[in-house]
């Protein structure tokens, strides 16, 4: 029964198009690792030298970037108009109820009729009369306004997800253009594990894949989807229980490294702070001690049918293993950054100067395609906080 479930996972895989990326198997990770691994000096080399091979493609991705700044820029505004509608929604929300409240229109009595007739005499009527039309008036204005902004939100929230498509749009047309230069998005990512330790956490993973292969009867050539099985989960959620926006994902101009991609969103948080799996997988990466990423764990999901990974950088701490199954509740470890794991600790995480953690989505389970979180997330915008995981 098993393998009959893998064969119709594979055919609905093909003919349905719910496996929407390059299928990988136990074979071909394999041999990309020993090509890695032939060649870990170039590697090492073309990682010191991306910036000097992008500067001869300053004309050709100039225009590219500017509309990625453009977008990026009104990704940011939509963001601050979205958090002020959310609160002012909240507001009249809290009115309306303590105004029905006040008024104490339930369990069937007319608290209405109860006031006017109450009226000592006719004087006292008209003016109990007014006062309950003013209040009914006023609570229907305030519903209607209430409306109108949530309508509002909803207008806003659809124009974010475009602009968010035409940046990743944008940054995808950079990406074919570096390609020409031999340089990739992943070349510019700025947090990530150094090829020495990258290495050594595929070497970790293609382990565990070996015994899930073994245990199902797999041979080497089949994908990974089909012969490894995984909760299907709805969603993501936030990875803390509260934080703040620091930085956002996506390509930008440093100052201090040049040209790079913020391959997820930064979310500042005091050291050890707890964090959490975004959603139910198994976690299929570990790196401990990263000079670029700190302790790093990397989560397998399917979502809604799909294939995504989570990445959790910058760890103080890990408190899972290779193989385990997570949900939402599982604590991944705990939040690093900063002068706890910076230079006088080893030299390793030298790309982070702050406690914080950096929550990355992927698309596939493997590969190196960063998405933008917001896609599946709801973060407030850069600078704000929130204090809840939903």
């Amino acid at each position: 029964m098993k393998k009959i479930n893998k064969t119709l996972l594979f055919i609905f895989c093909l003919f349905f198009l719910t496996c929407n990326i390059k299928a990988e198997s136990l074979k071909s990770l394999k041999a990309q690792l020993a090509k890695d691994e032939a060649n870990q000096a170039a590697l090492v080399k073309k990682q010191k030298n991306v910036q000097n091979k992008i500067k001869s493609a300053n004309k050709e991705i100039s225009s590219l970037e500017k509309d990625i700044e453009r977008y990026e820029d009104e990704i940011d505004d939509l963001l601050e108009q979205i958090d002020e509608l959310e609160i002012d929604i909240e507001k009249k929300k809290k009115e309306i109820d303590s105004l029905l409240s006040f008024l104490q229109v339930s369990n069937g009595d007319n608290i209405y009729l109860e006031y006017v007739f109450e009226a000592k005499d006719f004087t006292d009527f008209i003016y109990r009369s007014a006062v309950v039309e003013e209040l009914t008036k006023y609570n229907d204005d305030l519903i209607d306004e209430m409306y109108n902004l949530i309508e509002e939100d909803k207008k806003l929230q659809v124009e974010l997800k475009n602009k968010i498509a035409k940046s990743e749009a944008s940054i995808k047309d950079l990406d074919k253009k570096l390609k020409n230069y031999n340089v990739s998005l992943a070349d510019l990512e700025d947090a990530h594990s150094d090829v020495a330790a990258e290495i050594k956490s595929r070497k970790k993973t293609i382990e565990y894949y070996e015994s899930i292969y073994k245990a199902n009867g797999c041979k080497e050539d089949v994908d990974l989807v089909v012969c490894i099985s995984s909760t299907n989960a709805k969603g993501f959620v936030r990875p803390l229980t509260k934080g703040t926006i620091t930085s956002e994902w996506g390509y930008r101009i440093c100052p201090v490294h040049g040209r790079e991609i913020h391959s997820g969103i930064d979310i500042g948080v005091p050291l050890n702070t707890p964090v959490y799996a975004s959603a139910a997988g198994t976690v299929s990466g570990i790196t401990t001690k990263s000079s670029c990423g700190g302790n790093i764990v990397t989560i397998n999901h399917i979502v809604n049918g799909k294939q995504y990974r989570s990445v959790y950088m910058h760890l103080a701490s890990i408190n899972v293993k290779i193989g385990q199954a997570v949900n939402i509740n599982t604590i991944v470890g705990k939040s690093g950054g900063g002068g706890f794991t910076l230079r006088k600790n080893g030299g390793w995480d030298t790309c982070s100067t702050g406690a914080h953690l950096h929550f990355t989505i992927r698309n596939g389970w493997t590969g190196s395609n960063s998405v933008n979180p917001r896609n599946f997330v709801t973060f407030p915008s850069k600078g704000k906080s929130f204090s809840s995981r939903f």
